[in-house]
């Protein structure tokens, strides 16, 4: 089984539509998640917990193009007042660059909305695909942003692919991240 995604943006810069194809080879049936209508409570759970990994990012650039490595912690629970926190840390190779990422948001249904203006859309069958709530927001202020697409490979392992955009709404690199829940 393979998952491929994919975002349609219009001209301005407006997310119209998130695709998602799963394929299985030669006839193979797709997991039962997939036919099963799950309800929100149930996807959000398997995302739940605390995630080690790695991610290998490429960046692609006029001049020159460069490929870095870090160590992944990604951390997604409720608080004591039902609040969704995600709090990411990212270390690069040599240890001597750590970039820290903590939001909070709330569930609605199979979205769950953060402050500061980003979304992760629950889908069946264990895969998310996350974006900014308002991507022509972000380049009519000049700002870049990226788009996430992230796979449960089994309960314990998940895959996840972010694609970053610069101010103009062109790709500028890709990071893959591979991780265990802990």
């Amino acid at each position: 089984m393979r998952a491929r995604a994919f975002h349609i943006m219009d001209p301005k810069g407006i997310l119209e539509m998130l695709l998602v194809f799963v394929e299985g080879r030669d006839g193979s049936p797709l997991p039962p998640s997939f036919a099963s209508s799950e309800d929100s409570a149930s996807r959000i759970t398997s995302f739940l917990g605390r995630w080690e990994g790695h991610s290998i990012t490429n960046r692609s650039g006029v001049y020159d193009a460069t490929i870095a490595e870090a160590d992944t912690v990604a951390l997604l629970e409720y608080d004591d007042k039902g609040q969704l926190i995600q709090d990411i840390t990212s270390t690069s190779d040599g240890g001597d660059v750590t970039t820290n990422v903590h939001w909070a948001g709330t569930v609605s249904d199979n979205l769950i909305t953060f402050d500061g203006g980003f979304q992760m859309t629950l889908l069946p069958g264990g895969m998310y695909m996350a974006c900014p709530c308002n991507i022509a927001n972000s380049i009519a202020e000049l700002k870049s942003f990226h788009l996430e697409f992230c796979w449960l490979e089994s309960p314990t392992k998940r895959q996840r692919l972010i694609r970053t955009y610069d101010v103009e709404g062109l790709a500028v690199s890709s990071t893959y991240i591979y991780e265990i829940k802990i």
